[in-house]
């Protein structure tokens, strides 16, 4: 899969370069104004930018304005590039980068029914010669929202946002409520195989650092993405516990390989970024001979899911957990049911009492009476 964006261009680019010329060929491909509108993001940051006596629209920077995917000739060009991509490239799908931000109503900037529908009718469009190519986007969103638009057919897949940050929260707060919020409004939001689960991505301050290092609370973490619901992303580096934080490019370093110096077998050139922080022992070969390792317990935790069936594919039954360190869900394909019971305070706990209501092994009972893989 690759990365596609619909959303914007950069100034650079000819399209661009050519439309600050008003009623030059590429002049509607953007959104121009002749007066800035009184309109801001709700941080009151400017998405409209002055070039050449006009203002254009950029919700992210005056760097990347948007293009004007209500123009017909625009939507035809970005499925020539879709296409492409996909016949020429044998790609099996895309990312969609901003998937929210496509289209703006007014003072509406996100998620607008403009929106929705110009995604649904590119998914179709897409799905007419290549039916198996995978739509997945990008929704910074809630799970309410980001939902809606596989439910609605504009996308096959979304990512949840809140999954990997609710997941955080707990760790670092040692209460199992807010993942167990988060996982049973995945249940009750999204169709069976629609839903993308990742801990962060390229635009969040590492998961090592929000735990502060802590490796078991990191392996903790890698679990329950692992053992859980959707298609599990893994942003790289976070399976051997990279570090690091904002701004940007700090998050975007390059993962080290093994503990040479200078560039820990990354390239024997000049990378785009100097190696972060983590001292040698946090790279892939060192921890590939530590059974121990976060970089092990990712690579079991992979076989695991991928030797079950019930944690593969499964259904998501949330189950109630009677103490507030414990978060418990049941995963269930076919004639397997997995249950999955995580403690994520510091003090152990003998014996969880767990209820299912309605599902696999519904009722109630001691976790000490069940079988767990392990």
């Amino acid at each position: 899969m690759v990365d596609l964006v619909l959303n914007h261009t950069s100034r650079d680019h000819p399209w661009f370069q050519d439309a600050t010329t008003a009623g030059s060929e590429h002049d509607d491909w953007y959104v121009w104004s002749d007066t800035r509108p009184a309109i801001a993001k709700s941080d009151g940051s400017r998405v409209w930018h002055e070039a050449a006596g006009r203002y254009y629209y950029g919700y992210f920077s005056e760097g990347m304005p948007d293009l004007n995917l209500e123009n017909p000739e625009v939507a035809a060009e970005l499925d020539e590039v879709a296409r492409y991509w996909l016949d020429e490239m044998a790609v099996d799908g895309f990312r969609l980068d901003a998937a929210r931000h496509l289209i703006e109503e007014g003072k509406e900037l996100e998620n607008t029914p403009a929106t929705f529908a110009w995604l649904k009718a590119f998914r179709e469009r897409l799905k007419a010669d290549h039916p198996d190519a995978l739509i997945l986007g990008e929704v910074y969103d809630s799970t309410s929202m980001s939902a809606r638009y596989v439910r609605e057919g504009s996308l096959d897949v979304a990512f949840d946002f809140g999954f990997g940050s609710a997941a955080l929260i707990s760790l670092n707060s040692r209460d199992a409520g807010s993942i167990a919020a988060a996982l049973g409004e995945i249940a009750d939001g999204y169709p069976a195989d629609t839903l993308a689960t990742f801990l962060t991505n390229h635009d969040q301050n590492r998961v090592a650092s929000q735990l502060a290092g802590d490796s078991a609370a990191a392996q903790l973490a890698a679990t329950l993405l692992l053992t859980g619901p959707g298609v599990p992303f893994i942003y790289y580096g976070e399976e051997i516990g990279m570090t690091g934080g904002k701004p940007d490019e700090q998050i975007r370093t390059p993962i080290r390989w093994d503990a040479s110096a200078p560039r820990a077998g990354f390239t024997s050139g000049t990378p785009w970024e100097a190696l972060g922080n983590d001292p040698p022992g946090v790279d892939v070969a060192t921890e590939s001979a530590d059974s121990d390792s976060l970089l092990s317990a990712y690579r079991g935790l992979t076989r695991l899911r991928a030797d079950h069936a019930a944690l593969l594919v499964g259904d998501l039954f949330p189950v109630e957990a009677a103490d507030r360190q414990v978060v418990a869900f049941l995963r269930s394909e076919g004639d397997e049911a997995v249950l999955v019971a995580a403690n994520v305070g510091l003090e152990p706990v003998a014996a969880p009492e767990l209820r299912l209501e309605t599902g696999p092994l519904c009722g109630t009972a001691s976790a000490t009476s069940i079988r767990l893989i392990s």
